[in-house]
């Protein structure tokens, strides 16, 4: 009986998805080509910087390596090894370029950076395989825990969860130029440290507001979109995924982390997936059903995440707030965390360009010029514009580098928060 590449469960011979963790599965006959081999123990990587320590698991979509940087004295990290099927070079070359940009996009999360999201350290192509690099977190993920547990979690552990999870969000979403959408939010993507710290991980899917649904380029050439039925969204199944897509999935995270029913168990009868059948069978029970001791507040703000038409759920923002009137502790975290939100962005950037002008722009001394020099023309505003020009560009923190400011003014190019 064939079996799971993740997680080794039995699988049918017909199912398309694996019953336990829910990755695609190679049809019979048919490999998936997406399906990448494993990387075995010490392959380097990247001209011998990275060195594979062992994997962390394997899907139809990807494999994920512990891996140790020996440029960086052996520090552990994250290697994500993703291998698209590509039907000719032209293919390739557009897979190529639409996976750095993307990859830009979430190094670009690192700066100001949050404390619920780990940092993307780089990414590279080698041959066939695009490589993300990420921090490593070591902990449980709550599908892990879940199953140690063997019972649904306490309601106030799961708000807890959920709020500084929803808390990540807000910083994606609010990213400028464009939002990130994290696309494949479930309890095995969420980690709690040994400090029990939560954290929101595995950014594979992860895409620009912009760009598009995330999608995967099957054998024979067939064009899915990417995600974990029951988590998923319907619209992002149709390659139409919104900020809000996210919500969906962590709805469908509390629904689950609450009742320890897995929404995925729905799908694994089916050989294939089409639309009707995502349609069909995205209905979740009623937590009043399954848990009536959870709080009335809870559960309708479950069934609003989970609302079929993306207009009628919660923001990040909302869905935020409305978890931390729910969460015993939600006043101390509001006071202990920081607000990653375009509010926060535009203080931190203010007191940064005042800095910069008292470094860079001080005013000339006051006091009686010599006899014979000329009075300046123009006004106050015009004189600082002219010396604007002739003070040094300083690269931006904010966009890496890519951009650069004179004088304290806004970084052309994420000018939303990006003040030197």
């Amino acid at each position: 009986m064939p079996s799971c590449p993740q997680c080794g469960a039995p699988a049918k011979a017909q199912s398309r998805f694996c019953t336990k963790c829910g990755v695609r599965l190679a049809a019979a006959g048919s490999p998936d080509q997406t399906v990448t081999k494993t990387l075995p123990v010490g392959t380097p990587l990247q001209g011998g910087r990275y060195q594979i320590i062992g994997q962390l698991g394997q899907g139809g979509m990807g494999a994920v390596y512990l891996a140790k940087d020996l440029e960086l004295f052996g520090r552990l990290c994250v290697v994500k090894q993703m291998r698209p099927f590509f039907a000719t070079q032209s293919e390739r070359r557009k897979a190529e370029e639409d996976f750095k940009r993307e990859a830009q996009v979430l190094v670009r999360l690192n700066h100001p950076g949050h404390p619920r999201i780990p940092e993307v350290y780089g990414y590279f192509v080698e041959g066939m395989d695009q490589f993300l690099v990420m921090k490593y977190i070591e902990g449980e993920s709550l599908e892990r825990r879940l199953e140690r547990l063997e019972r649904p979690m306490s309601e106030t552990e799961v708000v807890r969860c959920a709020l500084e999870t929803a808390n990540a969000l807000v910083y994606l979403h609010s990213r400028r130029p464009q939002g990130v959408i994290h696309r494949d939010i479930k309890p095995a993507n969420i980690i709690i440290d040994p400090e029990d710290r939560v954290w929101l991980v595995d950014f594979g899917l992860a895409r620009a507001v912009v760009s598009g649904g995330a999608r995967v380029m099957m054998a024979g050439g067939k064009t899915v979109a990417a995600g974990t039925p029951g988590y998923t969204p319907l619209e992002q199944w149709q390659m139409q995924p919104a900020p809000k897509s996210d919500i969906y999935a962590l709805g469908a995270t509390i629904h689950h982390l609450l009742t320890a029913s897995d929404p995925r168990d729905r799908f694994t009868s089916f050989p294939e997936l089409d639309l009707n059948l995502l349609r069909s069978f995205s209905k979740f029970q009623p937590l009043t059903e399954l848990r009536p001791d959870v709080s009335p507040a809870l559960s309708n703000l479950v069934v609003r995440c989970l609302d079929p038409d993306p207009n009628r759920r919660p923001s990040a923002q909302q869905l935020e707030i409305e978890l931390g009137r729910l969460s015993p502790t939600g006043s101390r975290f509001f006071d202990t965390v920081k607000r990653w939100s375009p509010t926060f962005g535009e203080i931190l950037g203010t007191a940064l360009a005042t800095f910069v002008k008292m470094l860079f722009g001080r005013p000339e001394p006051t006091g009686d010029r010599p006899s014979g020099t000329p009075a300046k023309s123009g006004t106050g505003a015009t004189a600082a514009r002219k010396g604007d020009s002739q003070r040094p560009a300083i690269p931006c923190l904010y966009c890496h580098g890519q951009g650069t400011t004179r004088g304290g003014r806004r970084c052309p190019i994420c000018r939303g928060t990006g003040y030197w």
